[in-house]
């Protein structure tokens, strides 16, 4: 497992090698200014090859359209369209989210499954339960789980 994390960030990333999962978190209370950029990494960082699944927990992340960040979300949303996932989730807090996904997949659907979940550990359990069949294509087995934080 990689994590990733600088105090410049809202996101905690964390990588799990042998679940090819990429998990980033919006951190409770981090400064909503900093979206932007941290939502342009982790665009970068699930882009990468090795990365087969993610999970977008936005729980915590406030409404960035009432913080003068009307279109963050849905640009967000149209560029992991086209990312070479086979599965991503993501869990929202708010309908305003859902409508954001709904919007961008409107103008480009992706080319993988995604499923909306109300909490992490559910869609972290759907990531891992999908990923089985990679997992055995290659042999390797995860070595440890981690603990989410709400």
């Amino acid at each position: 497992m990689m994590e990733v994390e600088t105090l410049e960030s809202p996101l905690l990333v964390r990588y799990e090698w042998n679940e090819a999962l990429l998990h980033a978190q919006w951190q409770f209370l981090s400064a909503p200014h900093r979206a932007p950029s941290a939502l342009q990494s982790l665009l970068l960082a699930a882009a990468r090859p090795r990365v087969r699944a993610c999970l977008l927990d936005l729980q915590h992340m406030p409404d960035l359209s009432s913080m003068g960040q009307p279109q963050t979300e849905y640009h967000l949303l149209v560029q992991l369209a086209t990312l070479p996932l086979q599965h991503l989730a993501l869990v929202f807090k708010a309908d305003w989210q859902h409508e954001a996904l709904l919007a961008a997949t409107d103008c480009l659907a992706p080319a993988y499954e995604v499923q909306v979940f109300d909490d992490a550990a559910t869609a972290l359990d759907w990531l891992r339960q999908t990923g089985e069949g990679y997992r055995g294509r290659t042999g390797s087995e995860p070595k440890g789980h981690w603990a989410l934080s709400n």
